[in-house]
């Protein structure tokens, strides 16, 4: 991780030949699913198939529920740093001191902002594939509904893998940012707190080694 991803991260997006790739692979795992036997130990097949449904079920729930929280963070983040403002602009503040403290400020206030629209994307609603009311009517008309059942759980997984794993990513770069605002929060107040005594004591180290020269 070089200096510029660590001060401010970034998703690389997908390059016109990763996404035909993406595309390709799609088109092929769909195939693969049309042609496999699902008559045999359909019931086996028929679990895994459910419990990979739900897991994918969960990823995205998952990742909903994280961006909510961080929201609340986020929301409650905001006036807290607010708050500390006017102390910068304060009659007591040097100029290297609010140059210091509202460049922080200036820092969190971006961070926040990050996480809460990358709170945001992870909250879009997004298509997803799921097997309904009417798929099962269709599929029971049938005379071997299970394999046919199988074989729309996992295009369904399939077709939402894609959507969980953006809602993912998208999870992982608001807690980056969200990371980022509460540490350069930490840092202000250290600042608003630490600054007169430090240049109290670099003041005091200088004049001892000035009366010892």
């Amino acid at each position: 991780m070089d200096l510029i991803e660590l001060i401010w991260p970034a998703m690389e997006p997908l390059t016109s030949q990763e996404l035909k790739l993406q595309d390709a692979r799609h088109k092929q795992d769909i195939a693969k699913i049309n042609i496999a036997r699902w008559a045999v130990d359909t019931d086996a097949a028929l679990e895994e198939a459910r419990r990979l449904d739900d897991a994918e079920s969960d990823r995205r729930k998952t990742a909903d529920s994280k961006a909510s929280i961080y929201l609340a963070a986020v929301t409650a983040l905001t006036p807290v740093l607010a708050s500390l403002l006017p102390s910068i602009w304060s009659d007591k503040s040097t100029i290297s001191f609010s140059v210091c403290s509202l460049a922080i400020f200036f820092l969190a206030t971006l961070y926040l902002f990050r996480a809460g629209i990358w709170a945001f994307e992870t909250l879009r609603v997004s298509t997803s594939s799921r097997v309904d009311a009417t798929d099962l009517a269709s599929l029971w008309s049938a005379a071997t509904p299970k394999p046919e059942l199988v074989k729309k759980l996992l295009i369904a997984v399939r077709y939402n893998h894609a959507g969980a794993n953006r809602k993912v990513s998208c999870i992982k770069m608001t807690h980056a940012f969200l990371l980022r605002a509460f540490l350069a929060f930490i840092l202000l107040l250290i600042v608003q707190v630490a600054w007169t005594p430090a240049g109290q004591l670099i003041a005091l180290v200088i004049a001892t080694v000035r009366c010892f020269n």
